[in-house]
């Protein structure tokens, strides 16, 4: 069975690698490639996110250096790939412009966004909500992670644009995932991935998919943050159907991604 990563953060640099024991585990960009597809994933997509704190001296051109190195990656890893790249509230006109110059080059992943590591936090604030409407144009979707305080300001954000796919990192405790869930059966334009907290409570997912559907939801990892042995293991155990299963492990982000025929083969 395919498996489709829908988010990890993939590296150049040691500086960019964000595990949490460097000391014991720290792979190559390449060993971490073989690490990923040995545990049976046929795809990855994700951001990169520098461990080196937010620069705003830098303006826009900290967030496009980002963009470039996932650029940079894509060309290393090839097909295996879908890029994410950063927005930000604070520089509208210039996330726009970086929004036309991925769509071009037929990316339409936005983040993980991070918004503690790189000075904003508020998802309904206005500069976002502008980004938003372009990113609802160019039929662009915008992985964010959750904030585990803010859950005002996401609904806000995810009602005031129905035109935009949002897929919400991290199921987090009982009490914040059946938040999510919530969230979900309000909005018909919201997802959830598996990354992170959350998953290894033993029957989450089959309660998530009998609440909203197995239609709602991705697998994702966390990787190199989190082992992605567990997060296989833990689908591949839940009590659901062949056919959930087959949703949550690629079929759900090949339909969000749009892909094409072609391009599907080359996840095999």
């Amino acid at each position: 069975m395919k498996i489709i990563d829908f988010h990890l953060h993939p590296y150049l640099t040691e500086e960019e690698f964000i595990g949490k024991f460097p000391e014991s585990f720290s792979p190559s960009p390449t060993q971490a490639g073989e690490d990923l597809r040995g545990c049976g994933i046929s795809h990855i997509c994700g951001s990169v996110i520098a461990r080196t704190p937010y620069a705003p001296e830098k303006g826009f051109a900290y967030f496009r250096e980002l963009n470039r190195k996932a650029l940079e990656l894509k060309e290393r890893f090839g097909t295996w790939y879908t890029p994410g790249f950063h927005v930000h509230p604070d520089y509208v006109e210039e996330s726009c412009r970086e929004m036309e110059f991925m769509q071009e080059k037929g990316f339409r992943l936005i983040g993980e966004l991070v918004p503690y590591m790189h000075g904003w936090k508020d998802y309904s604030c206005d500069g976002f909500s502008e980004i938003l409407k372009t990113a609802g144009k160019y039929h662009m979707i915008v992985s964010y992670h959750t904030v585990l305080g803010e859950q005002e300001e996401m609904e806000k954000m995810v009602a005031a644009h129905p035109e935009v796919i949002f897929v919400a990192a991290h199921p987090g405790e009982r009490q914040y995932y059946e938040k999510h869930l919530e969230r979900m059966a309000k909005y018909e334009n919201l997802y959830l991935d598996l990354s992170g907290t959350g998953l290894f409570r033993y029957g989450m997912l089959a309660y998530g998919a009998k609440k909203v559907g197995a239609e709602r939801f991705l697998f994702g990892t966390d990787y190199p943050i989190c082992n992605p042995r567990m997060y296989v293991q833990a689908v591949m155990h839940e009590p659901i159907s062949e056919e959930e299963r087959e949703l949550i492990f690629y079929k759900n982000a090949e339909r969000l991604l749009g892909c094409s025929d072609e391009e599907n083969e080359k996840f095999r």
